[in-house]
């Protein structure tokens, strides 16, 4: 056999390895939501998860202490009073699991999600928004933070 053979061979199986990790059904983590309030994109912090992909399953444990602390690791996203925010994942969670707090300071409530969307206080004021979801494969929770200007 070739070098140029062997070479080939090479890279085939790694573009097969790559592609099974590359796609979702083969993933070992939940989706990550994409938030936007408009056209802005608001990051994300994971927390805690456990999953059953194709190939692999796994519980992953964070650290954080309460989703306050999660959202320490991504500076507020400056948005409008009493604006839409979209909650949208590539694979959908199960119907009715996913749920969403809102923090300010240490209270919380849950609030209404409807065609995947939130709406934020009229007030300014910095807000933590603590977001729970299942699959068949699993679960996943997640953070994001803004602040009403």
């Amino acid at each position: 056999m070739g070098i140029r053979k062997i070479f080939t061979v090479i890279i085939i199986i790694g573009l097969i390895a790559i592609g099974l990790f590359a796609f979702e059904p083969f993933s070992s983590a939940p989706p990550t939501p994409t938030i936007t309030a408009g056209d802005t994109k608001i990051p994300t912090t994971q927390g805690s998860y456990c999953w059953n992909g194709l190939f692999f399953a796994q519980c992953v444990d964070k650290v954080y202490t309460s989703p306050l602390d999660m959202a320490k690791e991504h500076k507020p996203t400056v948005v409008s009073p009493s604006e839409e925010i979209k909650i949208d994942f590539k694979k959908e969670p199960l119907a009715e699991t996913m749920k969403v707090e809102q923090w300010i300071g240490e209270k919380y409530e849950e609030l209404e999600v409807i065609n995947n969307s939130i709406v934020i206080p009229n007030e300014k004021g910095v807000y933590v928004y603590y977001v729970l979801a299942n699959w068949k494969e699993g679960d996943g929770n997640y953070t994001f933070s803004v602040e009403v200007k």
